[in-house]
């Protein structure tokens, strides 16, 4: 039999329900609120930093306007068709323009930029990159392309920061 002592006690040691309701109303929104303000922070931080070390500017001359920015595009791999199967090669671009204006432009461009450079380089044979004739040439269709993709906007010049084909 269920003595009423016994009911009493159990009631005494389990928080009653509501308690556990309070705490549930003061600590929920507590939380919310944290995890809105870290989200908020990171998104606003990572935001400033997009544009981090990816750029160098450099002035010629204080009179002067001439300035050259150099833009480095993220490093991408991809497969060249040998006789013997697929290649990768691994490389790392970095980008010539006149103005910080055109800097913002090509940032945001890059996506697209990353996108030619895969498809001409996947049409490509081993032996059409190959040597210093090769590399050339892939350097002047590159520039070719990256202009007409970003048309407006002039790049003057590019340069392989990584050039790697590895067998």
């Amino acid at each position: 039999m269920i003595d009423d002592n016994d009911l009493e006690e159990d009631e005494e040691v389990a928080p009653p329900y509501h308690k556990r309701k309070k705490i549930m109303l003061l600590l929920l929104p507590l939380l919310i609120v944290i995890g809105i303000s870290v989200g908020i922070y990171f998104a606003l931080n990572n935001s400033y930093d997009s544009m981090g070390d990816s750029y160098k500017i450099i002035q010629y001359s204080k009179d002067s306007e001439d300035m050259t920015v150099f833009y480095d595009l993220p490093e991408i791999k991809t497969s060249v068709k040998g006789k013997d199967g697929n290649h990768e090669l691994k490389l790392k671009i970095t980008l010539e323009l006149s103005s910080i204006d055109n800097l913002k432009a090509v940032e945001v461009l890059s996506s697209k930029l990353n996108d030619v450079i895969i498809g001409h380089i996947i049409e490509l044979n081993l032996n059409e990159v190959e040597g210093s004739e090769g590399l050339y040439w892939l350097k002047e269709e590159l520039l070719y392309r990256f202009n007409l993709a970003i048309a407006p906007i002039k790049i003057k010049n590019l340069n392989f920061s990584v050039f790697e084909l590895q067998k």
